[in-house]
């Protein structure tokens, strides 16, 4: 009889991860005011973090940000971050440079 059993994050390929990290940053956006960073290579890197934390860590936490090991603290690091918001809002970019906001300027 085949195994139905639905494959784990650690079986995926990191690559089959980065999208689905992706997909779900890009449906996120669209319901905020933010965008990714207009540097792809940025945003390809950061998701890349992500989606190897998953992997290793079991959840989508923020690759910029250190894991305390206690679930309820680093459940703030789940990507969008919990304080992604204030420093898109004060900076125009998050601490990661993953999300921009309108008032972002390159350079």
């Amino acid at each position: 009889m085949k195994n139905t059993t639905p494959e784990t994050t650690e079986e995926k390929p990191l690559e089959q991860v980065e999208r689905e990290v992706r997909e779900r940053l890009e449906e996120w956006l669209t319901r905020t005011p933010y965008s990714f960073n207009p540097e792809a290579s940025v945003v390809k890197t950061i998701i890349r973090g992500i989606a190897i934390r998953k992997i290793k860590a079991g959840d989508e936490y923020c690759p910029c940000r250190v894991l305390s090991g206690d679930l309820r603290e680093d459940s703030k690091i789940v990507c969008p971050c919990v304080y992604s918001k204030d420093e898109i809002e004060n900076d125009g970019i998050c601490l990661c440079h993953l999300f921009v906001g309108p008032n972002y300027k390159s350079g």
